[in-house]
């Protein structure tokens, strides 16, 4: 998928360049990226993406008053790739739903319509959710904080590493986690928790942990190795992780070298961040160069 990535990234940061200063990076950059690569593994039609991606939006706000349109789009988004499915499922081609919905090479088991068509909906809820929050939120952190991102522009093979700490660092969601059932009675640091029982498991607070990242409060590059809690751990592992990680690589490269003297367009404190959904995100982000 690498190419892929790169060949997307590079045509929008053209399309900045030729728009030129000041652009919203979030906009032309974050919020697309992501979505467009995942489209692009599941060969979503040209014409559908943009109205699938703000489905997709839609059905992660959290408001009250934006529920019922949550529900639509979370419809619409399985009757669409229901159908994409069993499209694919008569017309295959080289595309991951494809490969999902057909016997592989050692006549593996497809999946069915439903586990597939959920499986579709989960990889570009997920595989675009992550990258586009943590897009903006890296390049913010990066530009107020100016001598991080001159730094990197000298020492480019520092940018893994400066990334893990960043998603280390920066919450792109609000809240304590996902609630998760437990499987059997078990008793944690004197606390008892019963089968049934939920938990909520943040990885917030992992990632903040200073058994683990010593001083964790403070932003540090150069931090001895340890992979942050972010994409989950174990069974519940992102199945997205190297996706996203390779979508953040492309993005903070691409613009270290297209737009090497890039910088906040306004005031950080004029910002708006989103209070309308789970995420944590700049809504916009000017940029000039």
């Amino acid at each position: 998928m690498k190419p892929a990535i790169e060949r997307v990234a590079g045509g929008l940061l053209e399309k900045m360049a030729e728009h030129g200063p000041p652009v919203d990076l979030a906009r032309r950059l974050s919020a697309r990226l992501p979505g467009y690569t995942i489209c692009e593994l599941l060969n979503v039609p040209v014409a559908d993406r943009t109205e699938l991606l703000h489905r997709t939006q839609q059905m992660l706000a959290t408001s009250p008053k934006a529920q019922p349109a949550a529900a639509a789009a979370k419809a619409h988004l399985r009757a669409y790739f229901t159908a994409l499915v069993a499209e694919r499922r008569t017309t295959p081609g080289e595309d991951l739903i494809s490969r999902m919905t057909v016997p592989g090479p050692e006549d593996e088991e497809p999946l069915g319509d439903q586990e597939a068509a959920v499986l579709a909906l989960t990889l570009i809820l997920s595989g675009n959710d992550t990258a586009t929050c943590q897009i903006s939120n890296i390049v913010y952190t990066l530009l107020t904080r100016p001598g991080l991102w001159a730094h990197l522009l000298h020492h480019r093979d520092e940018l893994p590493a400066t990334l893990d700490e960043l998603l280390r660092y920066l919450p792109f969601r609000k809240g304590v986690g996902i609630p998760r059932p437990a499987l059997e009675d078990v008793e944690i640091c004197g606390s008892r928790i019963r089968a049934g029982d939920y938990v909520h498991v943040s990885y917030l607070t992992a990632n903040r942990d200073p058994a683990v990242f010593p001083h964790p409060d403070i932003l540090d590059p150069h931090r001895p190795a340890h992979p942050p809690m972010t994409f989950g751990w174990g069974g519940h592992h992102c199945l997205a992780t190297h996706l996203a990680l390779a979508e953040l690589h492309t993005a903070i490269n691409a613009l270290l070298t297209r737009f090497p003297r890039l910088q906040l367009a306004v005031p950080a404190h004029e910002l708006r961040w989103d209070t309308a959904t789970i995420r944590r995100f700049p809504l916009h982000l000017p940029v000039t160069w």
